[in-house]
């Protein structure tokens, strides 16, 4: 039976006997009596982390004796750290531990495409260009972009960030990658170049667009929180004496299709914050727990949509009537006094008359249809086509349309005479319409 302890190694929580802890603390010791460069150190104990979850340690698993004999194998003396010179040199040769990682040190959004030219050994700018050529190739760019995004692992430490080029990790290599890490020296290079203000100018404009999207993601879902909210007050009576929804079926689509709307919303939003920050902002399995509901939410929402669109549109077509009222003939028909929402249609018949169709039971005593002297007159201005309903009501309206029936002989008809909304599609044998 040994004691434990608790320590932080490479800013994560272990267990650790005893015996254990200080072995590995003399180890670190030593590396530090060879090393002046801090850095160095922590990313000696990154990787530690890493060849420890290798061997089988993490969780709440304890880290014994044995454990830090191959930590000391893998990564050697310490004197293999002193910076007198004598160390191995280090090597560009690939290893066969080379490995797929988003390469975010020099990424435009996500590093995907800088991590798989790091892979292939290729530049980066070919890369980038098939996944332009495969997205406007059918739109498969961005979706093969999103999926290696939520799989592939970004390179945090300077061991994944060599073995996503292929080099073996090793003491010196890890040194080298410090050594390099000079960020504000690259940045005030990158700034004296040319690259520099025209990296600036694209950095404006990705934030401005970032924001935008943030904006329209953001105002989508206020109205869907408006909508609920609305329906909320009125007691779940949003919607009343409609064709759609009717039933649990149809009251379940709508509520996928709001909840659809609410993730794609989200996803714009969050896709705002990516460009604008050059990072997704959630964690990659929240992304993909969305990802995994809006597709059972589509498919569900297609299944259930095959079922309901003929049951609507015969519930539809059973509340829309037709009342044909028989004129005397005519020649001429004046249209002067129609209203601005209703439709004319034209009709070639036997007989003279004025037919009616519309939803519902709207009030058709305020639409008079005369004829004197020859010429129909249709007086439908003060017809109110809206429903009026109390909440909410689809249609919204009564879908007015008149059609004109006569068997009259050919006339002129001046199609400029008229509101300008209404269209009567005429034959040749139709009678003038003024």
């Amino acid at each position: 039976m040994n004691e434990v302890t608790k320590i932080h190694l490479g800013r994560q929580a272990f267990t650790i006997s005893t015996t254990a802890h200080h072995e590995l603390r003399d180890y670190l010791d030593a590396i530090k009596q060879h090393v002046s460069d801090e850095s160095v150190v922590d990313e000696v104990e990154l990787r530690m982390v890493e060849l420890l979850a290798e061997h089988g340690v993490s969780g709440e698993q304890v880290v014994l004796p044995a454990d830090v004999t191959f930590l000391k194998e893998q990564l050697g003396d310490p004197k293999d750290f002193a910076e007198d010179g004598e160390a191995e040199p280090v090597t560009d040769a690939p290893t066969d531990s080379k490995r797929l990682f988003r390469d975010t040190d020099n990424a435009m959004l996500a590093g995907v495409a800088a991590g798989l030219a790091n892979y292939f050994g290729v530049d980066v700018l070919i890369i980038r260009l098939l996944f332009v050529i495969a997205t406007f190739a059918g739109g498969w760019g961005i979706l093969i972009y999103v999926v290696l995004w939520l799989l592939v692992p970004e390179a945090k430490t300077s061991s994944e960030r060599l073995q996503m080029a292929g080099k073996p990790v090793t003491i010196n290599s890890l040194k080298e990658v410090v050594e390099r890490a000079d960020v504000k020296g690259a940045a005030r290079r990158a700034n004296n170049s040319l690259a520099g203000p025209v990296n600036t100018l694209f950095g404006a404009i990705s934030k401005i667009i970032g924001i935008c999207f943030v904006v329209i993601g953001s105002g989508l879902l206020l109205g869907l929180a408006g909508g609920a909210t609305y329906a909320f007050l009125k007691s779940g009576v949003l919607l009343q004496d409609t064709a759609f929804p009717v039933g649990f079926k149809e009251h379940l689509l709508v509520y996928i299709a709001a909840a659809i709307a609410g993730i794609i919303s989200l996803f714009i939003v969050l896709f705002g914050l990516s460009i604008y920050r050059r990072k997704w902002p959630i964690h990659a399995w929240i992304t993909g727990t969305l990802i995994g509901l809006l597709l059972i939410g589509v498919a569900v929402g297609g299944a259930l949509t095959a079922d309901v669109v003929p049951q609507v549109r015969d519930r539809y077509n059973a509340n829309v009537h037709t009342t044909t009222h028989t004129v005397k003939p005519f020649t001429t028909v004046n249209l002067n006094e129609i209203g601005n929402n209703e439709t004319i249609n034209y009709q070639t018949s036997a007989t003279y008359s004025v037919s009616l169709q519309y939803y519902g039971h709207p009030d058709l005593s305020t639409i008079k249809a005369s004829v004197s002297k020859g010429v129909l007159t249709i007086n439908s201005q003060q017809f109110n086509w809206s429903r009026n309903c109390q909440a909410l009501c689809i249609p919204n309206n009564y879908n007015l349309v008149i059609t004109i029936n006569s068997p009259n002989s050919p006339q002129v008809v001046d199609q400029n005479v008229g509101p300008d909304n209404i269209n009567v599609p005429v034959p040749p044998s139709a009678p003038q319409v003024q």
